[in-house]
């Protein structure tokens, strides 16, 4: 019997402030709102928010907030922390049960015989003990499974984050990557803006920031816009389709 076309919805980079504030000048409570509601994300299966939830660093007013409004959220919700995140903060704020290991959230969840794989890079790199278990729960699988994680896990032709803010382990794990087969498509975030990297065995898909986008081709930080961003995956057997959605709110 074949399974079902699950449908999966990403929000990344929403950076939410301690209150209502402007941040930077934008309405990032609006922008995550705008993805959140938007037509293109109905009838989802699984909502995924892929880091940097809170603005700066790990303000509990963004969770607070994000939290209620989950609430009535009719899907399942898979979160994971960025760099401008902090575990132990969210742990106050979001059902993180089992999903927390020495301090890093990761973890697999499986959805109507798929399983899909969480990790922690909030530090700027995935720890060892990430990358074994990994390798391990995934060995148990014979289906394609996906992963999801903040940091890309290779250089993505953005000069400003590909020189400062890059994944600080990369090597060792696109090495680990390498060897688990049965997995060809990598969701993260963290670069504020949307690309697509071929990095052998795996496509990484880059997915945009609902707070702003980031100029891609200057080393300094420039601001592209100000329209927030976000991706919705279409996953059967045997196939895969993604788009990447961009609301006119400026």
């Amino acid at each position: 019997m074949e399974k079902k076309v699950l449908k999966i919805g990403q929000i990344s980079d929403i950076h939410i402030g301690e209150d209502a504030s402007l941040m930077q000048g934008i309405d990032v409570r609006k922008n995550f709102l705008a993805a959140y509601c938007s037509e293109s994300m109905k009838d989802l299966d699984l909502l995924v928010l892929s880091g940097d939830l809170a603005y700066e660093n790990a303000e509990p007013g963004a969770y607070v907030y994000i939290s209620n409004l989950l609430k009535d959220c009719k899907v399942p919700v898979c979160i994971i922390p960025g760099n401008h995140d902090k575990v132990e903060v969210m742990e106050k704020y979001f059902d993180l049960k089992g999903k927390v290991h020495n301090g890093k959230c990761y973890y697999r969840y499986d959805i109507d015989g798929r399983s899909i794989f969480f990790l922690d890079s909030t530090d700027g790199t995935v720890s060892a003990d990430q990358l074994s278990w990994f390798e391990e729960e995934a060995a148990k699988i014979e289906d394609e499974i996906l992963l999801f994680l903040h940091h890309p896990p290779c250089h993505c032709d953005h000069k400003f984050m590909d020189l400062r803010y890059a994944m600080k382990n990369i090597e060792e794990v696109q090495a680990t990557l390498a060897r688990v087969k049965n997995l060809k498509h990598i969701f993260v975030g963290h670069y504020h803006y949307e690309s697509v990297v071929d990095i052998g065995n795996q496509i990484v898909h880059v997915t945009p920031s609902t707070q702003m986008q980031i100029d891609p081709s200057k080393s300094f930080f420039c601001l592209s816009s100000a329209a927030p961003g976000w991706r919705v995956i279409e996953w059967g057997e045997n196939f895969l389709e993604t788009s990447v959605y961009f609301s006119k709110t400026p």
